[in-house]
């Protein structure tokens, strides 16, 4: 008899076959929805929503310390990936040439929490030399997993009503931006962007961003993990079978989109994609996408321990064996 699951992703085309029931993993009968990530995030970590959860890599390692709090372990399945350099805006008027410059000024960040931020503070401190504690930072919302910060860090909330669609339309924190209380902003949402990229008031933190970012990576072969995904320890326990089969599912699932982008015409609007999608496996290789704990994900893994224990975010880095479920018997 199959085991009743209920998986949580995003519509992303590395998880797309299992939300239309393409792929479904061995021995499950999977119940797939698509939430949108700042929601998908609290409601698993805040109400446990769900059995499967594609979570933040940041607050799943977070989470760890406290396993009665938090009973679930990560397969190594890693479905979102990005680079955060493009992520980060400035104000024209500011004097802001790069993150260097931050210092002593106020910036707005989702949370602290949010991995994607993580990684642009870390990278802004090692490649920059921008002292973290040196930043107001205002955030629009709490953290997922509640974590004591240490002082030196100067964190505060953006006023106004933080919760609810405020996870998806940064309306306080634009404002506080574009009014100019704010120099600079590392914010996800995509609200932020547009409002970015048509605004003569604002930039992006980079005048060529891509080049930044394919800089970053061949200095450091690092293609940021921003997700993973986490299983109920209860369920791996009772069936040692299931971390395999979930992985295997996801790597078809991946499978199915690398295989799609190579006619990526017939799917996409992207005029150009099929041209970017060459340039980006010459830039990142075959293996961009790679699950399981490899030569290329535990290098990655263990940048972002570097920079999460550097921002209070965990006590010490963990041994990813720890982290992870063994699924070694799987295909990466």
């Amino acid at each position: 008899m199959a085991l009743d699951l209920s998986i949580a992703c995003w519509t992303r085309d590395l998880t797309r076959s299992l939300l239309t029931g393409a792929v479904e993993p061995d021995g499950v009968d999977a119940t797939v929805v698509a939430e949108y990530p700042p929601r998908r995030h609290r409601r698993f970590f805040e109400r446990g929503d769900f059995d499967v959860c594609e979570v933040s890599l940041a607050s799943y390692l977070s989470s760890h310390e406290r396993p009665e709090e938090y009973p679930f372990t990560a397969i190594p399945v890693f479905p979102c990936k990005k680079f955060p350099q493009s992520f980060c805006y400035r104000r024209t008027d500011a004097g802001i040439d790069d993150p260097s410059d931050l210092a002593g000024e106020r910036v707005g960040i989702q949370s602290w929490q949010t991995t994607r931020d993580v990684w642009m503070r870390g990278i802004a401190r090692e490649r920059y030399g921008l002292d973290l504690s040196e930043v107001t930072w205002f955030r629009r919302k709490g953290d997922d997993v509640p974590v004591d910060i240490p002082d030196r860090f100067d964190i505060r909330t953006v006023p106004g009503e933080q919760g609810g669609e405020a996870m998806v339309d940064p309306d306080d924190l634009r404002a506080m931006f574009f009014d100019g209380e704010l120099v600079a902003a590392m914010e996800p949402a995509n609200a932020m962007f547009h409002s970015v990229v048509e605004s003569d008031d604002a930039a992006l933190m980079f005048d060529d961003p891509v080049e930044t970012e394919r800089e970053y990576y061949r200095d450091t072969g690092i293609h940021p993990i921003m997700h993973t995904v986490a299983v109920r320890d209860e369920l791996l326990e009772a069936h040692p079978w299931l971390a395999v089969s979930l992985f295997d599912a996801f790597r078809e699932a991946r499978d199915d989109a690398l295989e799609a982008n190579l006619s990526p015409s017939t799917h996409t609007t992207n005029t150009w994609g099929h041209l970017h999608l060459v340039e980006q496996d010459r830039i990142l290789g075959e293996d961009a996408w790679e699950y399981g704990l490899t030569d290329r994900t535990v290098p990655e893994l263990e940048k972002f321990q570097t920079y999460a224990e550097n921002q209070g975010l965990i006590p010490d880095r963990y041994d990813l064996d720890e982290l992870f479920v063994d699924c070694s018997v799987a295909r990466t």
